[in-house]
């Protein structure tokens, strides 16, 4: 909705108040100008008695209030109200009127007038006027810090898709180099090993060295795979669903944490980016269940549809307080939160000290917002 320059009102105003008046009667409409004059008001008005004039002068001139009588030939104030969103202006509008029931008064304000007076009674008109006035200003500034709000919002979750975009970026170029330099010289060592395994022929003291050698070869191994699989989950190339089942296996594996996964898909038609974040979050739920829950069960379930999934993390843990939330980090939760909103979907958390809920929804597919 377009909204008009505020009006302050109550106090002086360098330009006349520029009144827009719906009104059948010229005698009636003199009159009003009078009593406008005589509260002191410096105004500019136009007089309309129907719909296609109202609806002209309306996009000819600034507005800064609406006044109205209830009942015109060809026309009501309803229908003035009606119009007057249909520009898509939000200013004051008062109805002025020479009778009005109770019930219609009643049902014009649930409407959205924001006063009404009888001609014969006119002696608030001018502080109505101020009223209106000042509500006016109010859901300007309202409107304006929401807008602000929304800008702040979405100026966030642009500069949060955009630092997950390089933190994949960076984790995936580390992963390279490991598999390449680190995992290519641990490789050499295991050809030398078994080279040197066949040249020590029967020497069961340099056998054993031997095997030692390779067993800590192995671990390294092992620990650089868990690293390259932590820095790039190439899993996801099998799927979503094989992901997450395999993160729930590794993470009972290390931590003994009972972990149990289920889906009511084997498969998911998720985009790559969608997947990863949904991963991601995964990831760093489990972190803060092992870290902040003293739990000793964790369940993860996946439902999908054609359009949406949705993830649940849950654990029979202690809950989580306000002294494990600053633990965990403000950046932590707000990043989970803001990466899901960035694409287009939520993040929910609940605790009780029974354990605590992560609930995550994202669209199969992109959906900036």
């Amino acid at each position: 909705m377009v909204q008009a320059a505020a009006v302050t009102p109550g106090t002086a105003r360098a330009h006349p108040l520029r009144i827009l008046v719906v009104e059948d009667s010229e005698i009636d409409y003199e009159f009003l100008l009078i009593m406008l004059r005589r509260h002191g008001l410096n105004v500019h008005t136009r007089r309309v008695e129907t719909r296609e004039a109202m609806v002209a002068a309306l996009a000819e001139d600034d507005w800064d209030l609406v006044i109205s009588d209830h009942n015109l030939p060809q026309f009501s104030s309803i229908g003035a109200l009606e119009t007057l969103r249909e520009s898509g202006l939000d200013l004051p509008f008062i109805i002025v009127s020479g009778e009005i029931g109770e019930d219609a008064a009643v049902a014009a304000m649930r409407a959205g007038v924001d006063d009404y007076l009888l001609k014969d009674r006119l002696a608030r008109l001018g502080p109505a006027i101020d009223a209106a006035l000042e509500r006016a200003a109010m859901r300007h500034e309202r409107r304006d810090s929401e807008a602000t709000l929304r800008s702040s919002e979405a100026r966030l979750s642009a500069l949060t898709a955009h630092l997950e975009n390089i933190k994949e970026k960076e984790r995936a170029s580390i992963a390279r180099d490991l598999h390449d330099d680190i995992g290519g010289a641990l490789a050499a060592i295991g050809f030398e090993l078994t080279a040197l395994t066949k040249r020590v022929g029967g020497d069961e003291a340099n056998a054993r060295s031997i095997n030692q050698m390779r067993e800590q070869l192995e671990r390294a191994l092992g620990a650089m795979q868990r690293m390259m699989m932590s820095l790039r989950p190439s899993i996801l190339d099998a799927g979503l669903v094989a992901a997450l089942e395999w993160l729930t296996r590794d993470f009972g594996r290390r931590t003994g944490i009972k972990a149990t996964f289920s889906t009511n898909r084997e498969e998911i038609d998720a985009s790559s980016e969608i997947s990863t974040a949904a991963f991601r979050i995964c990831q760093e739920s489990l972190t803060n269940v092992l870290r902040h829950a003293d739990a000793s069960v964790v369940r993860i379930e996946l439902f999908a549809d054609a359009k949406n999934l949705t993830i649940e993390i849950r654990d029979n843990g202690r809950g989580v307080s306000h002294a494990d939330f600053t633990k965990i980090g403000v950046f932590g939760i707000v990043g989970m939160r803001e990466r899901a909103r960035s694409l287009g979907g939520w993040l929910e958390i609940d605790t009780s000290p029974e354990g605590t809920s992560v609930m995550l929804s994202l669209p199969t597919r992109n959906v900036r917002l």
